[in-house]
């Protein structure tokens, strides 16, 4: 479950600039993505400028169910967190 929405990012060169992310590296590292993967489901434009204007959102929380030790009927949630350069609830930057 996706949680800790980030308002005002709403395309790529967005997240890239609020991230200080080289939009380059992400254009370059989707594109290898893109063409290695064989499903014929899906239809992403190989075309940097179409990918840096698709919709997108940022979160910074995720909560991922991962199975007890001994009873694999039982989940336990488990918090992954990013924050990047940004604090935390007052505190240091976090990246679970």
């Amino acid at each position: 479950m996706l949680k800790g929405q980030m308002r005002n990012i709403g395309i790529l060169t967005k997240l890239c600039r609020s991230c200080s992310i080289n939009y380059g590296n992400v254009i370059e590292e989707m594109l290898h993505f893109i063409n290695r993967t064989i499903a014929d489901d899906l239809s992403l434009p190989t075309d940097p400028t179409e990918l840096g204007l698709l919709p997108i959102e940022q979160f910074t929380h995720l909560q991922i169910p991962v199975a007890h030790f001994q009873e694999t009927n039982i989940f336990l949630i488990d918090w992954a967190r990013c924050t990047g350069t940004k604090a935390f609830q007052n505190t240091d930057p976090r990246n679970d």
